[in-house]
């Protein structure tokens, strides 16, 4: 770890046994803010009374609410800004919102915000809370002049790859021992409730709960295998005797869930849309989880599930599995990893088979 410009002032205007108040920013997506958890676990282990917030999108709001180590969750309600102006005549409103998220972040009169995302948004967002100390990524190490919010830069070291490792090296400047930090995903017993209730309706019993997802954001559709090969996994884990499998899905995937189900000759449960608390619910619950590059992946692994993780265009030393069991699934081909958008040719999904897939949940399970 390097730090680059940071300034006596910077750094000693309070001794760590004096910081009070810090600010947590990771805005998205939901397995970034999961991935960021680690770091609050090992913030709140060095300052056990300090009061914590957190500044976080609409979308992952589930990660954090009712988290015990949090005093604050500020929400940046995104999506309905977005909606708000692109609507004639509620400008005003949003701009009012957008103005009492600020009056509000400066009320809490945080002394260090830390910014884990390292772009505008969130460099806006750190910059907004007023704190003196602000750490971030230095130049190189975060996108659209991020550094320029703050005031204490940090160059990971090099073996920190993953994103978890990167995340942990901002706190270095504090003195933190990082070691051994778990994340800490909460559901309440009302939300574990509801989830037993939902799974003994689907016949679970006593049998092992295999968990399938098989959507990603739209952003990354073509991070997705397809679905008639989940279908196929399904079907014969099943076909095991000991094994429940339920498909999940994120508001608008029911036809992708439904799909996967016909795939599987009708067997596996379709649960409906879960709220983040509920889907943590869930996933204390099982034995397996199967998906992709998505936020619930991130989920299953904070949560200690073991996983059979599908990559292509994504780098998984990067954006991997990090935490428990788990097999990463991945061909290296000549185009991955990549850094594009879309593909209209994801052989590196379309490449990984049916049979690695179930020969990894055997192992497993």
């Amino acid at each position: 770890m390097r730090l680059l410009r940071a300034t006596r002032s910077d750094l000693d205007m309070k001794t760590p046994s004096q910081i009070d108040r810090i600010l947590i920013v990771r805005l998205s997506a939901i397995g970034d803010v999961v991935n960021t958890l680690p770091a609050l676990t090992a913030l709140r282990s060095h300052f056990p009374e300090a009061r914590i917030g957190w500044v976080v999108e609409d979308k992952a709001r589930g990660i954090l609410d009712g988290h015990p180590m949090l005093q604050a969750v500020h929400v940046f309600e995104r999506r309905r800004w977005q909606k708000g102006i692109r609507r004639s005549g509620e400008v005003s409103p949003t701009t009012r919102e957008a103005t009492g998220l600020a009056r509000e972040l400066r009320q809490c009169r945080y002394d260090l915000a830390i910014d884990f995302q390292g772009n505008l948004k969130s460099g806006f967002f750190t910059r907004l809370s007023g704190a003196r100390a602000r750490i971030g990524f230095g130049p190189g190490h975060c996108r659209e002049g991020n550094f320029l919010f703050t005031n204490i830069h940090i160059i990971p070291p090099e073996d920190a790859v993953h994103r978890v490792a990167q995340h942990l090296s901002l706190l270095a400047p504090l003195g933190i021992d990082t070691a051994g930090a778990e994340p800490i995903l909460p559901s309440s017993q009302e939300e574990r409730d509801r989830v037993d209730e939902l799974l003994n309706k689907h016949g679970v019993g006593d049998r092992k709960v295999v968990v399938i997802h098989g959507g990603t954001s739209a952003f990354g559709a073509f991070k997705r295998w397809p679905g008639a090969r989940y279908g196929e996994v399904a079907g014969r884990l099943e076909g095991r005797g000991d094994v429940r499998v339920v498909l999940t899905c994120g508001p608008g995937e029911e036809a992708l869930a439904r799909a996967i189900q016909r795939s599987a000759g009708g067997v596996p449960a379709v649960l409906p849309p879960l709220a983040l608390p509920e889907l943590t619910a869930l996933f204390s619950r099982a034995s397996l989880f199967i998906g992709g590059d998505t936020g619930p992946l991130h989920m299953a692994c904070a949560a200690g599930v073991p996983t059979v993780a599908l990559y292509g265009p994504k780098d998984p030393r990067i954006y991997g599995p990090y935490f428990g069991r788990s097999i990463v699934i991945r061909h290296d081909l000549h185009c991955s990893p990549c850094t594009k958008r879309s593909c209209d040719d994801p052989i590196c999904m379309t490449s990984i088979t049916a049979e690695e897939v179930l020969e990894a949940a055997e192992r497993l399970l």
